[in-house]
């Protein structure tokens, strides 16, 4: 086994179960995830999802962004993340994985190593349920900008349902089109060339979203 691999399982390890959060990183990481979150909402073509999100599985946990509320953000404390910590890092939540010329037994030594330590699983109970997939709209009006970032979604399917693989056939067949490509009046998607041919819009994308038992398909 390459001599690196040892080291850097240690370095994980040691990363994972004591990292000191020291007061003073926790607020240079505040003032990073703030600065993110200020250049993320001036993406309108990414906030777009987030809208979606919040909209579609609105009052669910899978509807909240990845950087969170700014409030959250402002009053997030160290307890806070030991607490986190301690309720979600978890031996059933976590998998050790080696790319490369790694002989599989020892990785398995490695784990056992230096993480044995960690608690098998969590001493409170998760609770799963599938999300509600909600029929909602959400408008947000500038009228200073020039063009609409508009993102329309119905109801998809999870990673396992049968359906998955025809989503994503779907996808493909609406495919993606901008007006700025050389070749996009003659796209084979007949949505690409009806939008083409009435100048509907400037571009437009296809997704087919899916997670452990829900989904979505949109066009933005």
């Amino acid at each position: 086994m390459n001599a690196d691999v040892p080291a850097c399982v240690d370095i994980l390890a040691d990363i994972l179960q004591h990292s000191k959060l020291e007061s003073s990183a926790i607020e240079r990481e505040r003032d990073v995830i703030l600065r993110e979150q200020e250049e993320v909402d001036k993406q309108t073509e990414e906030v777009v999802f987030d809208h979606l999100h919040a909209t579609a599985f609105q009052g669910q946990p899978l509807g909240r962004t990845i950087l969170g509320p700014k409030e959250n953000i402002l009053s997030i404390k160290r307890d806070d993340l030991e607490s986190y910590i301690k309720k979600n890092y978890t031996a059933d939540r976590m998998v050790l994985v080696g790319a490369g010329g790694i002989p599989h037994e020892q990785l398995v030594e490695l784990a056992d190593k230096y993480f044995s330590k960690i608690p098998s699983s969590s001493s409170e109970a998760a609770v799963k349920e599938q999300p509600d997939f909600v029929g909602s709209e959400v408008r947000m009006r500038d009228d200073t900008m020039p063009t609409a970032n508009i993102a329309i979604a119905v109801e998809g399917v999870g990673w396992n349902d049968p359906l998955y693989f025809p989503a994503l056939v779907t996808q493909a067949i609406v495919g993606n089109w901008d007006r700025a490509m050389g070749h996009s009046p003659y796209l084979g998607s007949k949505l690409s060339t009806f939008v083409h041919q009435h100048n509907l819009a400037n571009s437009f994308m296809s997704f087919s979203t899916s997670y452990s038992d829900t989904g979505y398909v949109n066009v933005a």
